[in-house]
């Protein structure tokens, strides 16, 4: 709130009643919106707005619209600091359900390249989980040899469908699984989640 102040006072002092008080106290409120909960960004509101209200009162038209204005913008960065409080935790939530999967697991970005995968997963292939991050999920799994309908390029995949550890990772990793398929959504990114079931 300092630094609104002194740059209001040294707005006002050199070009009369033009002011920047009314938008570094929104600007102001929006930083504090990314770091701080919902309920410290709407008790900043009032005083960001008094602020402005006294610093331009002598100075500017229309103070207390002005003032009202840091009010309005206050209460949409307190909305959106909710939404993202909201969409960390539902994150978290998401992230405590599949680490507790017993099943092997890998969840996939829209290029079909591995975002997580299971330590489950990671032994079966034989790699750390950090060597599988950004690696494509067809070059681990491939359609079960035993599978009449293979997947054809670029289709989506079902529900569900038998799918084998691919052949290149070695013959003694030939082992068939049941792989469901979960579309979730993470960030508005579009993700698979792919859940290995041995057969």
């Amino acid at each position: 709130m300092g630094l609104v102040a002194v740059v209001e006072n040294w707005v006002t002092a050199w070009f009369g009643n033009q002011t920047l008080s009314p938008l570094l106290s929104i600007v102001s409120i929006a930083i504090l919106a990314t770091r701080f909960s919902p309920g410290f960004v709407l008790t900043s509101i009032v005083p960001f707005a008094v602020l402005s209200y006294l610093l331009i009162q002598d100075s500017s038209r229309f103070p207390l619209i002005r003032a009202l204005t840091v009010c309005f913008g206050g209460l949409i960065a307190a909305w959106a600091s909710w939404q993202k409080t909201r969409l960390d935790r539902q994150i978290r939530e998401f992230e405590a359900v599949i680490m507790h999967l017993p099943q092997p697991w890998i969840l996939c970005d829209s290029n079909s390249k591995i975002i997580r995968a299971s330590l489950g997963f990671a032994a079966l292939v034989g790699k750390t989980q950090e060597q599988l991050t950004g690696a494509p999920h067809f070059s681990l799994l491939a359609p079960a040899e035993t599978d009449s309908d293979k997947k054809e390029p670029g289709k989506v995949p079902a529900r569900s469908e038998r799918l084998q550890l691919h052949p290149f990772l070695g013959s003694n990793l030939a082992k068939n699984f049941q792989a469901t398929y979960v579309p979730v959504v993470i960030q508005d990114d579009h993700c698979l989640l792919i859940i290995l079931e041995e057969i």
